[in-house]
């Protein structure tokens, strides 16, 4: 399998565990890849790759990959698993046992660690909300400047005084 990041893997596998892609899935995903600083077209090529595969392989090839990360890293990728799983406002079974299976069978982590973390990310991403679509706008040209008429006073033969007596 071509070199696929573990939360590409994992948002693929989680929306998809119920068979649907939801809007809301869909855009808390692209909060993902704003915050984890992941390009969209190289997202969207990485899913299109894991289309291709087995879903057994794909989950097999991310659960090699998660085993070699930190507690702290393992943590934040679930994190956002739930929060994704989340967005739609209903967390459907198949997400939950996928998350679940992950996180308690295979990694041997706390829920409320997990959740500690998804807190964390949802305020972070509440408080910025608005960065990713801002940044995806064109900057502006600044206004040209308007070429003012310099102050000439006129020529006399007293000089004036700066300040009134």
């Amino acid at each position: 399998m071509k070199s696929i990041s573990v939360n590409t893997k994992l948002y693929y596998l989680l929306t998809y565990a119920d068979g649907e892609l939801h809007e809301k899935e869909k855009e808390m995903g692209e909060k993902m890849l704003w915050h984890e600083a992941m390009s969209k077209e190289n997202f969207n090529d990485q899913i299109i790759a894991l289309e291709k595969e087995s879903k057994e392989a794909i989950f097999t090839d991310c659960m090699k990959e998660l085993k070699s990360f930190d507690q702290n890293d393992q943590i934040n990728c679930l994190a956002w698993m739930c929060l994704i799983a989340n967005a739609d406002g209903f967390m459907d079974k198949n997400e939950w046992d996928l998350i679940y299976r992950i996180y308690h069978k295979h990694l041997g982590l706390t829920l409320s660690d997990i959740t500690a973390r998804q807190k964390e990310l949802h305020k972070f991403i509440m408080q910025y909300r608005d960065i990713p679509e801002a940044s995806a706008t064109l900057a502006k040209r600044p206004e040209p400047e308007v070429k003012q008429a310099r102050f000439n006073p006129e020529k006399t033969d007293k000089p004036k005084l700066s300040f009134p007596m």
